[in-house]
């Protein structure tokens, strides 16, 4: 089904539409779509920065301190030096502005070092023995453990001997500030925690719960999260160093600011579309007045109307165009009026003539075996000059262009009567043409030159000869089928036929099949695959189709 085809009108406010409003909200929502997408990007890639930023802060003071703790364990592990180990001390945390409090203990819990006055209980009670700092030492032991306790963070370490067995303990509470300077100047959440969730430095306590841990929602891990009606992305790093770095962004109110933004911006656009809308419509309208004039002027002319004219004066262009359709149409009723009668005369008589060309060798022959059959057989003589008058009536008398299939067999019975008795029992034949095609009307003298054909090359040698001649409808086309096991036609022969079929004039001496085939072409101008179809193989005989359209009534 063929798409319908719209009016110019039409297609111009389309056209004003597409290049003006469309490219418009193409663009918008590309901006749109860049400015969401960008500000993500941006505020992700932002929020990851600054917390590799605390987190490397933090990796580098935990490496410090954590080689700190061996170069003290490596001094412990004979008589304690309280020199060497200040030095140590002094040396590894001058970077960091504050020394901490380092402590080494016994096994038995009393004090070797300490680099400052204080020494908390936990380290020192026996109820705190297997709890705490104590219970990292003894779990991990010379391996260096981060623990947070009674809102200190330890750095501890273990001292074992040859056997394996604690001795001491290298305890280093780090300053507060030193974890705390890492997340100064992050402009937005920032919440440093142990490895189980307890808070331990940040810039905001909305984020824990009311034991000092922090909200399970944000330890979550990285993306986007919902928590108290509020759009959150959060990013979270392990340092391996036994503490957590999380950042967080409140991003609900940009969210909303866009939000609002879009929801302008649409507005913006339906109001141009509904002003873009009407205006295109009247636009339109009055730019394709004057097309809207060609339009109906064309549409008389094919209805038949060819005393319409175009007045156009809006401007010089649409003036010129219908001053010459004007000029046009009047030499175009000139000559159809001219080439009517003529056009007429020239297809009937070309039609005429080729329905005409009787084979003059066939005559001849046929009136030689008369005069000979006239002294053996007087009956057969009778019979071939009574079906050679009817031949020569049908050929000649009949005016009409088209005739039955059951006219065209009757002739075609005569021309068989003739081969039957000239070639005898070297000739035979089959006619099978379906009985509801009888009274269909086909080209006179259609079927014919077939057996003409079939005879001609047919034979050529052979001693006896077979054709069928066939017919029936398929379709709603008529395909007669002339059949024979002739001698056939040689490649090359038959490639110069069907190409000399395409052709407007005959260039072989083939008139039979070429005039079939042109007259086809001339009495259906809307021929499609109407025409003659032939196949054939050397020595293995020769098939010729005919199809027509079906015509039941004259």
């Amino acid at each position: 089904m063929s798409k319908e085809v719209g009016s110019f009108q039409d297609n111009i406010r389309r056209t004003f539409i597409r290049f003006s409003l469309l490219p418009v909200v193409v663009m918008v929502i590309f901006a749109i779509v860049l400015f969401a997408f960008g500000w993500s990007y941006f505020m992700v890639h932002l929020n990851e920065k600054d917390n590799q930023a605390v987190a490397n802060e933090l990796i580098k003071a935990m490496d410090k301190y954590s080689f700190m703790l061996d170069e003290v364990a490596g001094e412990t592990d004979g008589e304690i030096t309280s020199d060497e180990i200040f030095s140590i001390l002094y040396k590894d945390t001058a970077e960091f502005g504050e020394i901490g409090n380092l402590i080494v203990l016994s096994k038995d819990r009393k004090i070797l070092f300490q680099s400052k006055e204080n020494v908390p209980k936990n380290l020192t009670s026996v109820v705190y023995s297997n709890w705490g700092p104590w219970n990292a030492v003894k779990r991990n032991k010379d391996q260096t453990s981060v623990v947070l306790c009674d809102k200190n963070l330890y750095m501890v370490k273990g001292i074992c001997n040859e056997d394996g067995e604690l001795e001491k303990a290298v305890f280093y509470i780090i300053p507060g500030n030193v974890i705390s300077r890492s997340a100064s100047g992050i402009n937005r959440y920032v919440v440093i925690t142990d490895s189980n969730g307890w808070i331990y430095a940040g810039n905001t306590s909305s984020l824990q719960d009311e034991y000092g841990q922090i909200e399970n929602i944000y330890d979550s891990g990285t993306g986007y999260i919902i928590a108290d009606k509020s759009i959150f992305y959060t990013c979270k790093t392990d340092t391996k160093k036994g503490l957590v770095v999380i950042t967080v962004d409140d991003i609900s109110r940009n969210i909303w600011l866009i939000s609002i933004l879009i929801g302008v911006i649409a507005l913006i656009l339906i109001a141009i579309t509904i002003i873009t809308f009407r205006s295109t419509a009247n636009s339109s309208k009055h730019y394709t007045r004057d097309i809207k004039k060609i339009e109906d002027a064309f549409e008389a002319v094919s209805n038949g109307d060819f005393d319409v004219s175009l007045n156009i004066s809006s401007s010089k262009e649409f003036k010129t165009i219908g001053n010459d359709f004007n000029e046009m149409l009047q030499g175009l009723k000139d000559q159809i009026d001219k080439n009517k009668e003529l056009a007429e005369n020239v297809a009937f008589s070309q039609v005429k003539q080729l329905e005409s060309q009787f084979n003059p060798h066939f005559l001849f022959n046929t009136l030689d075996n008369i005069r000979f059959m006239a002294r053996i057989d007087v009956k057969a003589a009778d019979k071939m000059i009574v079906s050679l008058s009817g031949l020569l009536r049908y050929s000649i008398r009949d005016a009409r262009e088209e005739v039955t299939v059951r006219e065209d067999l009757n002739n075609i019975q005569n021309y068989l009567n003739i081969l039957q008795i000239r070639f005898n029992k070297r000739f035979a034949y089959k006619m099978n043409v379906d009985e509801e095609i009888m009274d269909c009307f086909i080209p006179k003298l259609m079927l014919q030159p077939l057996l003409e054909n079939a005879v001609k090359y047919g034979f050529n040698g052979k001693e006896k000869l077979s054709v069928v001649i066939r017919g029936e409808e398929k379709q709603g086309n008529l395909i007669f089928t002339c059949e024979d096991d002739g001698v056939g036609i040689e490649e090359n022969v038959l490639e110069e036929i069907l190409q000399n079929l395409k052709e407007e004039s005959n260039k072989t001496g083939h008139n039979g099949l070429y005039n079939i085939h042109r007259r086809i072409k001339l009495l259906y101008k809307d021929a499609g695959n109407y025409g003659l179809q032939i196949e054939s193989k050397k020595d293995k005989g020769t098939i010729i189709r005919i199809i027509l359209p079906r015509h039941d009534q004259k």
